[in-house]
């Protein structure tokens, strides 16, 4: 794998080693594009200023991502951009990867104590060591992705994206309350489905909401919205595909 890093490209190069929270940003590419990348950097440079860390984007930071994603054929991947911490200071990484495959992404609640250390939940940072013991949670009992269950029973979202939940005719995502990613494919579903006259309740969900909802999807900027269902249980990609797909491909350039 090459990594762009400062300016550089490294081919197998290794990353600065992280000394503290370290932001990123994980986008999908479409023909070597970055359509919501004005987005990201607006996000991650709020989280810069959050953590207090002295990084401005480096000149010429898009067209080297987009140049990574060439090298890597990664035309449809994944580009991730990341503002490192490390003991001489801070560093700008860019690494590509190919998309997953899963079309439906199989949920299975989990039970995993999030680590007081851990950044807060509505920051994407790493350490992201509490998430990916919930996805192993989840792989290990045959789930694609797990559900994250906060301490008071809330279901939050899952390891790698927002959730949706279609309950009683609606389209239902848990609320922003500290705990939950602001993720950039929520506010544009969030907006655009308003906009088209469709009702969105933001508020506290439990797994009573998630057992008797009609459809579930998770999103994230990387896939957008995906149909998603309990392990072991049938989906119904139907509402995914009639109401959020459409405002997801409109905002992501078709």
């Amino acid at each position: 794998m090459t990594l762009w890093v400062d300016g550089r490209f490294v081919p197998g190069g290794d990353a600065p080693r992280r000394t503290g929270s370290a932001p990123f940003e994980t986008m999908g590419a479409a023909n070597g594009e970055l359509p919501l990348w004005d987005r990201h950097l607006a996000r991650l440079g709020a989280a810069v200023a959050r953590l207090s860390l002295p990084w401005t984007a480096p000149a010429g930071l898009r067209a080297a991502a987009q140049e990574l994603l060439r090298s890597e054929s990664q035309h449809d991947g994944v580009l991730r951009l990341s503002v490192v911490p490390h003991a001489h200071g801070v560093s700008t990484v860019l690494a590509a990867r190919a998309r997953s495959p899963v079309k439906v992404v199989q949920l299975l609640p989990t039970v995993v104590a999030r680590p007081a250390n851990a950044p807060p939940g509505d920051l994407k940072a790493e350490p992201r060591g509490y998430y990916d013991e919930v996805r192993q949670q989840a792989q290990d009992g045959g789930a694609d992705d797990g559900l994250v269950i906060a301490a008071d029973g809330a279901v939050l979202e899952t390891a790698l994206g927002n959730l949706w939940l279609r309950v009683d005719g609606r389209w239902t995502t848990p609320r922003l309350d500290g705990r939950v990613l602001p993720g950039i494919a929520r506010a544009i579903l969030c907006d655009s489905l308003r906009a088209r006259g469709l009702a969105v309740d933001e508020r506290v969900c439990g797994l009573d909401d998630v057992h008797r909802a009609q459809a579930l999807a998770v999103g994230n900027a990387v896939h957008g919205p995906r149909p998603a269902c309990l392990v072991g249980q049938p989906a119904d990609p139907a509402p995914t595909e009639r109401d959020l797909l459409p405002v997801w491909r409109a905002a992501f350039g078709g």
